[in-house]
């Protein structure tokens, strides 16, 4: 019950609930306190289109992607690749097994191009992140992709119990014998990763995938909003708000 009201309080926190919310808020005040409510209606609207500005987008998600470099392409002292998952979408409607998001395809690609370069074996952790019940096990969706790349089964290591970062790092630590990993997941959420693996006595070569964040040429596109933009926006401000309650708990 914890971990769903959790979820329940980030969606409300994060763009567009939270704007739609302010707005609405500010609707409902508009009858007895109608400078209030113009204010809120109008800060909700600029916030709103503000955040769904690529430039903008791009400048919140930047600090958290630029916390570690990319792998280097020499020799890796590791003995294992972790790579943790981003997402999936249930296709039974069509029916179809289910596909790995934007999120978790990139993170997998570069993890299987390590596992073969580095012959290591490659940990899929990841279970669901989604409250609701029957919902796709990511890493069993990942492992199925990586064997279609090639990967033998006996190289996959599966952790489909874990619903969050933290349970990643903890499954993740129950499994391995070993201490020191290559970590694979989005450049954005590798400095929470990073920091959560280590709390669990893990030796972390970071690996980021999947960046968000882009170089720009000034454009008049950059000043008209996108849902894009605004996707990255949230996500950058879900990510903050989780370094910042893991940091007040320990747990990074």
């Amino acid at each position: 019950m914890a971990f769903i009201i959790s979820k329940l309080l980030l969606y409300l926190l994060l763009p567009p609930a939270s704007l739609l919310l302010l707005m609405l808020t500010g609707f409902i005040l508009l009858r007895r306190h109608r400078s209030a409510g113009r204010a809120l209606i109008a800060a909700g609207l600029l916030l709103l289109s503000v955040l769904s500005l690529g430039p903008v987008a791009d400048q919140l998600i930047r600090p958290l992607e630029a916390s570690y470099r990319p792998l280097s392409e020499g020799p890796v002292k590791a003995d294992a690749i972790v790579v943790l998952g981003g997402g999936s979408r249930d296709l039974s409607w069509v029916p179809k097994e289910p596909e790995l998001s934007r999120g978790s395809l990139e993170r997998l690609v570069d993890a299987v191009q390590f596992a073969r370069k580095h012959h290591l074996p490659l940990v899929m952790s990841g279970g669901s992140g989604d409250p609701k019940p029957g919902a796709v096990l990511e890493a069993d969706a990942m492992a199925n992709v990586a064997m279609r790349l090639g990967i033998p089964e006996k190289d996959i290591v599966i952790e489909n119990r874990s619903r969050n970062t933290w349970e990643n790092a903890k499954e993740v630590r129950k499994l391995l014998p070993g201490k020191s990993i290559v970590l694979v997941t989005s450049a954005f959420h590798m400095r929470r990763s990073v920091a959560m693996f280590k709390k669990q006595g893990f030796s972390v070569l970071p690996a980021p995938a999947g960046y968000l964040s882009q170089t720009r040429h000034a454009s008049y596109t950059d000043y008209v909003p996108s849902s894009e933009a605004l996707a990255i926006s949230s996500t950058a401000i879900s990510e903050y708000i989780s370094l910042l309650w893991y940091g007040m708990t320990g747990k990074i």
